[in-house]
């Protein structure tokens, strides 16, 4: 039986660079759920004997067996002599298949792609280079000056009122410069259009011609959101191709398109406004299907074949804590920013990315490892252009700082699409840029949870569990936004399962009524540091008008300052000793400690916010340290004095039914505990 017919009797068949892939059908494979995405590779011998090779690391022999099983072998009776004649598939290095350089108007190399053939299921990747002055390639972007593809043809086009055709990407471009039209694109493909290269295309007339697939459109609506403003005229056209993901190379050479036939396909076309009137054409809505979260496997990783290490307790060492932002965010862990509405999470989030990637220190705390950042943008499209160019204009932003950006909603509960097209997106911008991400941030929890039930554990933990696949598979942090409850004080919205999983989370309490408005950021859970630190802001407005090239909406927006006057109070407070003058006010105080640490619940309380408990949970546990030897007579007024004794000297404030410790301070111990108090000083 020939290679093709096995991989299509086994499922999900590709043809890719020549040989099949298709489903391992070993029942093992994919944790025993058996695979879901083609990673066998199906090809032949030159004597017609078939070859497999499983690229998640399943055996020959399993292989063999299952596909003998599935009754494809027939001619092969005995399987162990075949085994014996089968050679593994060598693992090939890339290979370069095409270069092209993006250049000035005068023809001089700014940066150059280059475009790789892999023997894996994906079958390509890519690489850029900045080019200096001297001509000398370097594997970064950082600094390069970015140009369209084909400037000097667009400039001529300029000169001589030609329309330019906008593509993906250069193959495309290629093609249809062989038929005679100007053809462009950019270097970043579908994950954005590039601010850079805006005012190469101003005053042009556009004519953006999409991949055959939703991926192409949705790039469509980027393309023309950031240039209706600046162009003469820009249409979309449909190129009415077959097969998804086709594109304008498969136009000229697989469909015939010559000049004629685009031209009219253009002028058929209505000229547009707004990215609003972009319509993905009605065959390819509905061709990706999403499945439920039991489908959902990124693509494999190769483990690493270590084995275990087991060792003594009394030779492990205490490993000191790497941070992203010093005593704010550690390296590779789970985060969850939240609060409620209105309350500036997403302008925190947007600073947070903007300071990882340049070194700006975040809110008067150092970043220990710069990097780059994806910001996952599920809500607040509209505005989200004019917070950015605020935030750049405010902290004097440098160009080319690597934060990217997707505006879209992604289902990463129970879409095995969306969550693959997360993954290839990434991939691909890794792959082209030659980068690496510090931090992703997920701007909302709830846009990103795909209509799911928050408050189900088992809802809740289908999003945690893709959210600790993503954060493994880059080995980076992850921060997820989210709502505070109906009730702020009760913490993180939705089930407990949320809080229990992140390393770290931050709190946003806004001040009511502060002006300029004001915030602190609480750290309320810090697993691997200290918790409880507050960290005072303040929003100050910016105008920002219009560049001359991109009008963002709105004429001003807000950018987050640090407020030194807060973390200078925040600095002076010290947490209270855990000792009194005499033996039991320092149980006392161990005991009020150590109910915190197992009760104790953010609240506000007569317009003081902290970490408080109920009395009784306080003299519960002074109760179990004292001793079972002591008289409940002795114990009851050894509670009345303790508990006087500290409240007189300000280590504890109590309030009704409810207490807890305070903070010291020279000025005022009793109101320094309170973030409302120390920000309205």
């Amino acid at each position: 039986m020939q290679a093709e017919q096995i991989a299509q009797a086994l499922g999900n068949a590709k043809k890719v660079n020549g040989q099949w892939m298709a489903s391992c059908p070993v029942s093992s494979h994919g944790q025993g759920n058996g695979d879901r995405n083609p990673s066998l590779c199906v090809s032949e011998t030159d004597e017609g004997k078939p070859l497999f090779k499983c690229f998640s690391g399943c055996s020959q022999e399993s292989v063999f067996q299952a596909v003998k099983d599935y009754g494809l072998l027939p001619d092969l009776p005995n399987p162990t002599d075949f085994l014996t004649q089968l050679k593994p598939i060598q693992k090939q290095d890339p290979v370069l298949e095409q270069e092209w350089h993006y250049t000035d108007e005068d023809g001089v190399v700014q940066h150059i792609k280059q475009r790789y053939k892999t023997f894996d299921a994906k079958g390509k990747t890519y690489k850029q280079f900045r080019v200096d002055e001297n001509g000398r390639r370097h594997a970064s972007m950082t600094g390069a000056n970015i140009v369209p593809y084909n400037l000097p043809e667009v400039d001529f086009a300029r000169k001589t009122g030609r329309t330019v055709f906008l593509c993906e990407g250069e193959k495309a471009a290629d093609a249809l410069k062989t038929i005679g039209v100007v053809a462009t694109c950019t270097h970043n493909g579908a994950s954005n259009f590039p601010e850079d290269v805006v005012k190469h295309l101003v005053g042009l007339t556009i004519a953006i011609v999409p991949d055959n697939d939703t991926v192409g459109w949705e790039y469509a609506r980027k393309a023309v959101a950031a240039l209706k403003a600046v162009t003469k005229s820009i249409r979309v056209v449909d190129l009415q191709l077959d097969e998804v993901k086709e594109d304008a190379y498969e136009f000229v050479y697989k469909y015939g398109g010559d000049k004629d036939r685009l031209v009219d396909l253009t002028k058929a076309t209505q000229a547009i406004a707004s990215e609003l009137d972009v319509t993905t054409p009605a065959r390819l809505i509905g061709v990706a299907e999403t499945q439920e979260m039991q489908d959902l496997e990124l693509p494999e990783v190769p483990l690493q074949r270590e084995g275990f290490k087991l060792e003594a307790w009394d030779d492990i060492e205490d490993e000191p804590v790497e941070w992203l932002i010093n005593g704010v965010i550690p390296q590779k862990s789970f985060v969850a920013l939240y609060a409620p509405p209105a309350s500036f999470k997403s302008f925190i989030a947007l600073d947070i990315a903007e300071c990882i990637a340049t070194g700006r220190a975040f809110l008067g705390n150092e970043i220990t490892k710069r990097g780059a950042v994806l910001y996952i943008a599920g809500e607040g499209h509209g505005g989200i252009g004019s917070r950015i160019k605020a935030l750049k204009t405010h902290h004097e932003t440098p160009v080319g700082a690597p934060v990217y950006f997707l505006r879209r909603q992604v289902n990463l509960r129970s879409s095995k699409t969306d969550l693959q097209s997360l993954v290839d997106a990434i991939d691909d911008l890794k792959a082209i840029n030659d980068i690496n991400f510090e931090l992703i941030i997920i701007d909302t929890l709830a846009r990103a949870f795909g209509g799911g039930n928050e408050n189900a554990s088992e809802d809740m933990g289908a999003f945690i569990t893709a959210a600790g696949a993503i954060q493994g598979r880059y080995e980076c942090g992850l921060l997820v936004v989210h709502h505070a409850g109906k009730d702020a004080t009760k913490g993180l919205r939705g089930h407990s399962s949320l809080l229990g999983a992140v390393d770290t989370e931050l709190e946003i309490i806004r001040i009511e009524g502060a002006q300029p408005p004001k915030g602190i950021l609480h750290i309320s859970k810090q697993k691997d540091g200290e918790d409880g630190q507050r960290i005072g802001f303040k929003m100050v407005e910016v105008t920002t008008g219009s560049t001359g090239i991109i009008d963002f909406e709105g004429t001003s927006s807000l950018a987050v300052e640090h407020d030194d006057e807060m973390d200078t109070e925040r600095k002076s407070a010290k947490p209270p000793e855990k000792k009194g003058k005499g033996t039991n006010q320092k149980l006392a105080l161990n005991s009020l400690h150590e109910a915190i640490a197992k009760f104790g619940e953010m609240q506000t309380i007569n317009g003081m916010r902290n970490k408080c408990i109920k009395i009784e949970q306080w003299r519960s546990e002074f109760k179990a340290r004292i001793g079972s030897d002591v008289s409940p007579e002795a114990l009851k007024k050894a509670w009345q004095r303790v508990k006087l004794d500290l409240v007189e000297m300000e280590k504890v404030t109590i309030y009704d039914d409810m207490c807890w410790a305070v903070f010291e301070d020279k000025e005022d111990a009793k109101q320094v505990n309170s973030v409302v108090a120390l920000v309205k000083k």
